[in-house]
C-alpha cells in the first residue's frame, strides 16, 4: 500500500479495522496483532515464550503511528524468531519492564537492607496497624532511637548472631536496665527479625530462641564452709530490698500528711488532689475526666479515658471500671459542677488558663511546692493512689473490692503491694488471733514437751529401756524396741536367717 494513497496525520477511530484513503473511503485492513484500542495509544499483540504479549505504544492512533507499529511488530516476531527478543530493548516505556525494574531495585535494597531499616518498617506498620495505641508506639519509637538504633542499626541482619544478641542484652543489664525494661528493649528487635524472616534476609529469628529476660532466680543462701546457714545473723529493722516484695515503691501519706499537704493547696488544684487521694484514679485518668463519665445520682464515675504522652488512649489495661464516690471525692464533685459543670466537658480545669490540664508536668510542680511547705517528705502525685489504695485495705475493704476500684484484675495485686496495710491500725498483730484462739492456745501451752532422751522417757513412764535389735528392712547397729502399743500396730516379730528374733515393720503401717 503506497503511503501516498492516505493521510497519516488522520487519527483513526477506536475497533478501526481498516486504513482510510484519501478520498475518505476504506483502504487495506489493519494487519492482525495491532488494533486502535483508544483515543490514545495503538496496541500491538505477539506470542512470547507460549504467552500471549500485549504492549501499548502511546500516542493518538494516526494512521502513520498504526503503520510504525505495523513495522514494529514485524522486529518483533523477527527477534523472538532468532531468540533475541528483550522488552526492555523494543519498549522502554512498557509498564512490565518498569514493573520488572522496581522489583530488581527493591531486591537489590532489600539485599542492602540493615536493621534500621527494618526498625523503621517496624515502627511503619505499627502506626498502621494500631492507630489509637500512641504511648506503646512512643515506647518503641524511643527504645529504637536511644537503645537499638546506635548499637545495631549498621548491622545487616544476617550479621546477628545469637552470641551477638546474647551480648547485646548483657550489656543492657550491665547499664542498669531491670528485666521489664530489656524485655521493652528486645520486643522492636524480635519484631524487626520477624520481617527479615519475610523477606527471606535470614532463616530463622535468633531473637525468639533466647531464653527468657527474667529468668528464674534461685534464692541464694549464704552458707559456711560445712555448708550450714549463719545463726548469728542479725534480723533486720527494716524490710531491706533482699525482703521486700512489690510493695517495695507504696509510699502513702499518713493523715497528718494528707492534712498538711492539702492545706498548701487552693482552689481546683486542692480539689484534684483531693480527689485523687480518695478515689485512686492515675493522673492521665483525672486529666481526661469528663462530665459524661460522672453519675452523680448513683455516686459513682465511669472512668474510661485517660492523657498520657500528648494524646488521649484508653484506660490501663483497656478495661472501662466504675468508682464508688467516697464523701470526700463526692463532695469535691459538686464543688466542681459549680466551677466547671456549665461548659459539661472537662471535670477539672486548669485555673490559670480556664481549660483542660495540658499534661501532668504542672500538676507534679504545684505537689512538690506545697509537700515542700507542709514540710512533707517529697514523693510523686502517683502516691496518691498508693495512698487510697492503703487507706482501704488497712480499713478493712475486701481486697477484690479495692482491686475493682483501682481497675486491677483481681486482688492479687493488692494483697501483694498493699499487704503491711491490711491489717487494722488500732490492733497489735496477733490481737485478734488472740481473742479467738486465747483458751486454746493456754491448753496446749500445758501440753509442751520438755523430755528430749530416751532415758528421761523412760523414768517419767516407768518402762524399761529395752535392748532388743529392732530390724528396719536391714539390720541397725542399735535400735530400740517400740512400746507394746506401737509393737502391736506398728512392728511384726519376725526371726533372720540365723534364727534371731528381729522386729520388722507391719506391712500395713507405712512408717513409724
Amino acid at each position: 500500500m503506497a503511503k501516498k494513497r492516505l493521510d497519516e496525520s488522520l487519527i483513526l477511530p477506536v475497533k478501526a479495522t481498516h486504513f482510510i484513503g484519501l478520498d475518505g473511503n476504506p483502504l487495506e485492513p489493519i494487519p492482525a496483532g495491532v488494533s486502535v484500542r483508544s483515543s490514545k495509544a495503538v496496541q500491538v499483540e505477539f506470542m512470547w515464550d507460549g504467552r500471549r504479549c500485549t504492549q501499548t505504544i502511546k500516542g493518538p492512533p494516526t494512521q502513520g503511528a498504526v503503520l510504525a507499529a505495523v513495522a514494529k511488530r514485524m522486529v518483533v516476531l523477527d527477534a523472538i524468531k532468532h531468540n533475541a527478543f528483550k522488552l526492555e530493548h523494543h519498549f522502554p516505556d512498557s509498564r512490565k519492564v518498569k514493573e520488572n525494574l522496581e522489583k530488581k531495585q527493591e531486591e537489590e535494597s532489600r539485599d542492602q537492607r540493615t536493621v534500621r531499616d527494618l526498625l523503621q518498617i517496624f515502627l511503619n506498620r505499627y502506626a498502621k496497624e494500631h492507630p489509637s495505641r500512641h504511648n506503646t508506639l512512643h515506647t518503641h519509637k524511643e527504645v529504637v532511637s536511644s537503645r537499638l538504633a546506635p548499637v545495631l542499626g549498621g548491622l545487616r541482619p544476617a550479621e546477628l548472631t545469637k552470641d551477638r544478641l546474647i551480648q547485646f542484652r548483657h550489656a543492657l543489664r550491665e547499664q542498669g536496665l531491670s528485666d521489664s525494661r530489656i524485655s521493652n528493649v528486645m520486643t522492636p528487635l524480635r519484631a524487626a527479625l520477624d520481617i527479615a524472616v519475610e523477606e527471606g534476609l535470614v532463616p530463622r529469628n535468633l531473637a525468639l530462641e533466647l531464653a527468657p529476660t527474667k529468668p528464674k532466680r534461685a534464692k541464694v543462701v549464704a552458707l559456711d564452709s560445712s555448708g550450714e546457714p549463719n545463726f548469728d545473723e542479725p534480723l533486720p529493722s527494716t524490710l531491706i530490698p533482699q525482703y521486700e516484695s512489690a510493695a517495695k515503691h507504696a509510699d502513702p501519706l499518713d493523715a497528718e500528711e494528707r492534712a498538711a499537704v492539702l492545706s498548701q493547696l487552693h482552689g481546683q488544684v486542692r480539689n484534684i488532689f483531693m480527689f485523687a487521694m480518695w478515689t485512686g484514679l492515675r493522673t492521665g485518668e483525672l486529666i481526661a475526666l469528663r462530665w459524661c463519665d460522672v453519675d452523680l445520682d448513683n455516686e459513682r464515675i465511669c472512668v474510661r479515658l485517660a492523657f498520657s504522652k500528648n494524646s488521649f488512649t484508653n484506660t490501663k489495661g483497656r478495661r472501662a471500671r466504675w468508682v464508688t464516690l467516697l464523701p470526700p471525692a463526692l463532695a469535691v464533685l459538686k464543688a466542681q459542677k459549680a466551677l466547671t459543670g456549665n461548659a459539661a466537658r472537662w471535670v477539672f480545669l486548669n485555673p490559670r488558663i480556664n481549660d483542660r490540664w495540658q499534661n501532668s508536668q504542672r500538676l507534679r510542680v504545684l505537689w512538690g511546692y506545697a509537700l515542700k511547705a507542709a514540710g512533707v517528705r517529697y514523693r510523686y502525685p502517683y502516691q496518691c493512689r498508693h495512698t487510697y489504695a492503703s487507706m482501704m485495705v488497712s480499713a478493712g475493704e475486701p481486697t477484690e473490692w479495692v482491686a475493682e476500684q483501682m481497675g486491677h484484675l483481681d486482688g492479687r495485686l493488692v494483697a501483694a503491694v498493699y499487704g503491711r496495710w491490711l491489717r487494722r491500725i488500732d490492733l497489735e498483730p496477733g490481737e485478734q488471733a488472740a481473742t479467738a484462739y486465747g483458751t486454746e492456745w493456754q491448753t496446749l501451752a500445758g501440753q509442751v514437751e520438755t523430755v528430749n532422751t530416751v532415758d528421761e522417757m523412760c523414768r517419767r513412764t516407768g518402762r524399761r529401756r529395752p535392748q532388743t535389735t529392732v530390724m528396719m528392712g536391714k539390720r541397725a547397729s542399735s535400735e530400740l524396741l517400740p512400746p507394746p502399743e506401737f509393737r502391736k500396730f506398728g512392728m511384726r516379730q519376725a526371726c533372720d536367717k540365723s534364727g534371731e528374733s528381729v522386729w520388722r515393720p507391719h506391712k500395713h503401717w507405712p512408717c513409724l
